[in-house]
């Protein structure tokens, strides 16, 4: 994560979560490596498959603040950090794929009214719901170190390598009412 998150000198808010949601770089175990490399080669070819056959994938992503700061994670399967998300299932709304996501990659569990819906983008292979919340209190992160192998609250200034679903939501970013 420190590759694509710069180091602020007076930020000592920002704390990579690494392994479980502490602070401690753990050694990866077997099956945590089997995970991230099965990963780095299925999610491409599933992402080509369907496009091959013509269908765009459903998705939702969610930025996440608390204070001035937004939740990025690390993906082992994509270069650089995107915002929380994924995938709606066949039988859930955006708004509860947005919600389950969250706690599936970070450990966040936020009621579907508390995150709100900003728009929906129509992307080359996917149509993608946009969605924000604002957090009171800092929560505690916890990773799986599978598919996500990072996640930090940081100041967006300090991205290096954001994804394209990042960059474009911090052009288009609306400040809070």
């Amino acid at each position: 994560m420190a590759r694509f998150v710069a180091a602020l000198p007076s930020d000592s808010y920002t704390e990579v979560q690494m392994k479980k949601g502490t602070n401690d770089v753990a050694r990866l175990s077997i099956a945590d490596r089997i995970h991230q490399s099965a990963f780095a080669v299925l999610y491409p070819w599933v992402a080509r498959l369907e496009s091959l056959m013509g269908r765009k994938s459903d998705a939702a992503a969610v930025a996440v603040w608390h204070a001035d700061r937004l939740l990025v994670v690390e993906h082992s399967y994509m270069r650089g950090v995107t915002l929380p998300g994924g995938h709606i299932g066949s039988n859930e709304t955006p708004v509860l794929a947005a919600a389950r996501e969250l706690e599936e990659e970070v450990g966040l569990v936020i009621a579907p009214a508390e995150i709100r819906f900003l728009e929906r983008q129509e992307l080359r292979h996917t149509r993608l719901s946009l969605f924000e919340c604002q957090l009171a209190r800092k929560p505690e992160i916890r990773i799986d170190n599978r598919e996500i192998t990072a996640a930090v609250f940081t100041l967006p200034a300090a991205i290096s390598e954001p994804s394209w679903t990042l960059r474009s939501y911090l052009r288009a970013r609306r400040p809070w009412s």
